[in-house]
């Protein structure tokens, strides 16, 4: 089987499995999110906030040069898994001990017991590591996409008994591990890849200095996007940090969910392209322009229905997070096609280049979230709003000459899409009066999707029609 028949059956088995699990994710999540306080939400961000940022830190970035490297030795693999070992105990047993000193920064006791046990999940993440890699290698998708969708199934179920049970915050905390444990079990078992660890680390430099560009990427890249928790939580407090935490949560749902399908898709196909062909920038626009017919239309919808998604689906005690979900919506089609940039500059062997790239955007976004965190919520989400797009275009300014494509090019994958979202948009907020039913009903929100779906695809199909063919022609093969 070609690299082209593997990565779209790979896209069929996860898109499949990612639809189904995150479908019913998103069902209960909901309802979770009904049961729960703000207070819980912003509590599980703080902690989130160093947990998942020092979960980057597990695999010291080492887990791509073993994609990429096609004459591994036996005895590399077993220094790199010793080192994966001694990178996930230390930074376990470094946040046992300072969990009191985040619990400090933040002003919230609570958080210190939080924090050790969601430590816990850097035990699971030293079993999961070689499994992933072998997986990614092989380019295989099938059995890893069944694990995710039962892992996740699993999870979610466990997290509505715990919030049914009274238990708050720890039905999230738990739900978590549960997620983790779930996900390694099942990876060992379908690509079980169990090798002795080897402490005498000998002739490792240059994957060190590769891992080390892709660790500091991916630090970077969570410093630019989940700085803002960090900031609003000093600053707010949990109670408002936990309307803009589901605010967020509810605008990048989407690519929160599919961002790990575009780097277990995207980053081998990337890397086998590079290595067999010419055709990475082909490649790239291709991608890029299936994700713009999907991503625009989503989040352009999610931000015109955002009063009556709320009100439906969350209640009254939830109308505070409306106007920040409205304006984050309005970015993430920008931020859905930048996770396509990094797996690629990896791809190509060029983690140094991303790892620049997200430095400046930390920088960029950081600054955005200190000013925008003086006006709380809506601050943090307008702060989305105007520095991202500066971001990205630097990405592409950056990146397109690396794969012989012009700037411009991707720009006008982007017209078509964003065009058509644009007239569904206003068509939804134009005709929203008309509509029967009051904004808390739900024939009135169904009156509103069928509005914007009729909107964009006939305006898509009359005038920019190449892109919906595109996504037919990849999805019918």
């Amino acid at each position: 089987m070609d690299i082209r028949a593997k990565v779209l059956s790979g896209l069929r088995w996860t898109v499949t499995a990612r639809f189904v699990g995150q479908l019913f994710n998103w069902v209960v999540t909901i309802i979770v999110i009904r049961i729960l306080s703000p207070e819980d939400y912003g509590l599980l961000a703080m902690a989130t906030v160093f947990v998942s940022f020092l979960l980057l830190l597990g695999t010291l970035g080492l887990d791509v040069p073993l994609v990429q490297n096609k004459d591994l030795t036996e005895n590399e693999r077993r220094q790199i898994f010793a080192a994966v070992v001694l990178a996930n105990l230390t930074i376990f047993a470094g946040l046992l001990l300072c969990a009191p000193l985040i619990a400090g920064f933040f002003g919230e006791p609570l958080l210190s017991s939080i924090v050790r046990v969601m430590s816990i999940s850097f035990i699971f993440e030293i079993f999961i590591i070689l499994p992933l890699v072998q997986l990614d290698k092989e380019i295989s998708f099938k059995y890893r996409s069944i694990v995710e969708l039962i892992s996740t199934v699993f999870a979610s179920l466990s997290v509505l008994l715990f919030a049914y049970q009274g238990l708050g915050i720890w039905s999230l905390v738990f739900g978590s591990l549960i997620l983790n444990a779930g996900r390694t079990i099942g990876m060992n078992i379908i690509s079980p890849a169990w090798c002795k660890p080897d402490f005498f680390f000998t002739g490792l430099k240059h994957l060190f200095s590769s891992g080390g560009f892709v660790v500091l990427g991916r630090c970077l890249r969570y410093v630019h996007a989940e700085s803002d928790k960090l900031i609003g939580g000093r600053v707010m407090g949990a109670d408002l940090l936990g309307y803009y935490a589901v605010a967020y949560h509810l605008a990048s749902f989407p690519i929160e969910k599919l961002s790990g399908l575009v780097q277990s898709i995207a980053f081998p196909a990337f890397s086998k392209a590079q290595q067999i062909t010419n055709k990475t920038g082909a490649y790239f626009l291709k991608a890029n322009q299936v994700a713009c017919v999907i991503a625009f239309p989503v989040f352009l919808g999610i931000s015109c229905t955002a009063p009556e998604l709320v009100k439906i689906f969350l209640g009254e005690k939830w109308e505070s997070v409306i106007l920040p979900l409205q304006i984050l919506a309005l970015i993430m089609p920008l931020r859905a096609l930048g996770n396509i940039i990094t797996p690629l500059l990896w791809g190509i062997g060029k983690p140094h280049v991303n790892a620049f790239n997200l430095f400046i955007a930390s920088i960029i976004m950081s600054i955005s979230f200190l000013i925008g965190a003086q006006w709380e919520a809506y601050g943090l989400a307008l702060s989305w709003l105007f520095a991202f797009p500066v971001v990205y275009y630097f990405f592409l300014i950056r990146t397109c000459p690396l794969i012989g494509i012009d700037v411009y090019d991707c720009l006008k994958t982007m017209i078509g899409p964003a065009v058509s979202s644009f007239v569904m948009f206003l068509s939804v907020i134009y005709l929203n009066p008309f509509a029967f039913g009051s904004s808390g009903d739900i024939l009135h929100l169904l009156q509103l999707v069928a509005i914007g779906i009729i909107t964009y695809l006939s305006v898509m199909w009359l005038f920019f029609r190449d892109n919906v063919l595109v996504a037919f022609d990849l999805i019918k093969k």
